[in-house]
Formats: structure tokens, C-alpha cells, sequence
């Protein structure tokens, strides 16, 4: 079983994807944002892989449309652009439909080539991490861009061992996940 060595750009032109900024600051203003609304997705909403609603903004539906472009897919990845770099999740069903914040890139690849779970993890892994970050443009604030992104190196195993791969990791994340929560409930007992 042989790994195919490629590029995010390479997968995303074969399959007519996207990987593409969020909306510019003169697309969408701070005072488009409201107390209910669609999420917009912004870099300090993505925390260890997931994207986290606690603070999120939110826009009226009429800026969801006029930004159309800028919706995400389940399957996507959302990716910071500024700053920490690495820091990215996975669209899931339940934010289908929510918007790419202005610090964001928006990776929409499909399944066919590559499958976004395996992506989201390989995009996690700490030489990539390292590979994107010596590639970010800025000393003080690092910052990313398409170019960098389609760049980016990608060891791709068949479909069938993506999917195995990514069902793995999953699993070790749910078991975490649910390792928190009950150090929490046990924190306030």
C-alpha cells in the first residue's frame, strides 16, 4: 500500500474545491454583528480541533446571503489565519450553514481524494503545524494565505486506510473528550 505524495492545491483543482479567505473587513463590519443570528466562525472560536460557540458572533441571515461564498459545508475545514498557527477543526453537520470569519481560510475539498476527517487530523499534526508555520508571512503576527495553504504537502494513503485512520483518532478524541467532561462534573461535586 503506497502513500501518494501531493499538494492541498493539487487535490482542490482535481476536485473543483475551495480553499479561500473569509470575508474582508469591508465585507463584513463589526456593527453586521447581532445578539442572534447565523455564528461566525473566528479564530479564537476554534480550540483544540473544535470550533466553540461561547462567545461566538453572529450575524442576521441577510449577511449570510449576501456572503453566500463564505458558507460552511459539513466536511470543510476552518482554518485561523493569524497568529497561532495550527489552529483549525472540522465542520460538522450542526455548523453547515454558518459563515468563515474574516481570520479564517475555508478549506471545502470533498471526500473523493481526500477524506476531511483524515485532513482535519493531518492537518494537526505537529510537523505539518511546523511546515505551515515556517511558511507564514510576518515576525510579529504570523499570518497565512491561499497560496500557503494549496502548498502545503500531503501524504495521502488510499481511501479505506483514511478512513481507518481517522476513525482511530476520533475515538481516542471522544474518549478525551469525555474524560474532561467527568473530571469536571467530579471538579464541582
Amino acid at each position: 500500500m503506497s502513500w501518494n505524495q501531493t499538494t492541498l492545491g493539487k487535490i482542490c483543482d482535481k476536485v473543483g474545491g475551495v480553499i479561500q479567505t473569509g470575508p474582508f473587513g469591508s465585507q463584513l463590519h463589526q456593527s453586521d454583528y447581532s445578539q442572534d443570528g447565523i455564528p461566525l466562525v473566528m479564530p479564537k472560536d476554534i480550540i483544540e480541533g473544535r470550533i466553540v460557540t461561547k462567545n461566538i458572533a453572529r450575524v442576521a441571515p441577510e449577511h449570510v446571503e449576501r456572503l453566500a461564498k463564505h458558507k460552511l459545508k459539513s466536511g470543510d475545514i476552518v482554518y485561523g489565519r493569524r497568529g497561532d498557527i495550527g489552529r483549525q477543526a472540522l465542520v460538522r453537520q450542526p455548523q453547515a450553514g454558518w459563515l468563515c470569519g474574516t481570520g479564517c481560510l475555508r478549506l471545502s475539498l470533498g471526500d473523493s481524494i481526500i477524506k476531511p476527517a483524515f485532513l482535519h487530523y493531518y492537518l494537526r499534526d505537529s510537523k505539518i503545524i511546523g511546515w505551515i508555520t515556517n511558511q507564514a508571512i510576518g515576525a510579529t503576527l504570523p499570518n497565512l494565505n491561499t497560496s500557503i495553504l494549496r502548498s502545503v504537502p500531503v501524504y495521502l494513503p488510499p481511501l479505506p486506510t483514511q478512513r481507518k485512520i481517522a476513525a482511530i483518532l476520533s475515538a481516542y478524541d471522544d474518549l478525551i473528550e469525555n474524560n474532561l467532561r467527568r473530571i469536571k462534573i467530579l471538579e464541582e461535586m
